[in-house]
């Protein structure tokens, strides 16, 4: 049994090293025994060290007009933005702000981070990326058209349509892709059609079910 010193990434450690036989072969044991030098704990922490603190730049003279012009505005989400920036630029720390405007860290992060790379342009909320999605007159006049039906008709065990049933069908029947409620209330309510709400009764597909009723 001896002891073996072995360098990994620039420091060294200590294993004790224990031979033993098996049958003509010779084996190794390691067992770790520590660094050769302690471990500073201090320097470990600094190697990690903090995240730097986020401030708005200094404001110019026209954006410090435009950041106080919009914090005393109608407009909440350029009025609050501007105060972000206004607090941040005289210093106020991340955390501080949240709690004086009750908002989100990452709310008052993102504030700061756009004004530093944007400017005043971070006054204006921006606009969505993703694409609005089109329907062509012929989808409209197939979705009018559907509403137009009796429910009943379609094989439908209801007897008006709600906005739901109308979305579910007119995708079953592949008349579009996908499409969300406040869209499909939008191109009927340009149609001028009205759905009627549905009534919670029973129905059945039964001919003589009005009779026995």
């Amino acid at each position: 049994m001896h002891t073996e010193i072995y360098t990994i990434n620039g420091r060294k450690y200590k294993y004790q090293i224990t031979n033993y036989r098996i049958g003509n072969k010779v084996k190794h044991k390691k067992k770790y025994l520590g660094p050769v030098e302690p471990i500073n704990k201090t320097e470990r922490r600094k190697s990690t060290g903090r995240k730097p603190k986020i401030f708005a730049h200094l404001p110019t003279a026209e954006e410090q007009t435009a950041l106080e012009s919009a914090a005393k505005s109608n407009n909440a989400f350029a009025k609050e933005r501007a105060k972000i920036i206004l607090y941040s630029s005289e210093g106020l720390k991340v955390s501080a702000i949240c709690k004086k405007l009750e908002r989100e860290k990452r709310s008052v992060l993102a504030s700061i981070k756009r004004f530093n790379e944007e400017g005043v342009a971070c006054l204006e909320r921006g606009k969505t990326t993703g694409r609005k999605q089109k329907f062509t007159q012929e989808q409209k006049a197939a979705i009018i058209e559907v509403l137009n039906t009796d429910p009943r008709k379609l094989g439908k065990n209801f007897t008006t349509w709600s906005l739901p049933k109308l979305k579910a069908h007119i995708i079953e029947k592949e008349i579009v892709g996908a499409i969300c409620i406040e869209t499909l209330r939008q191109i009927l309510r340009k149609e001028n059609k009205k759905y009627k709400k549905s009534r919670k009764w029973l129905f059945s597909n039964d001919p003589n079910f009005a009779k026995k009723n």
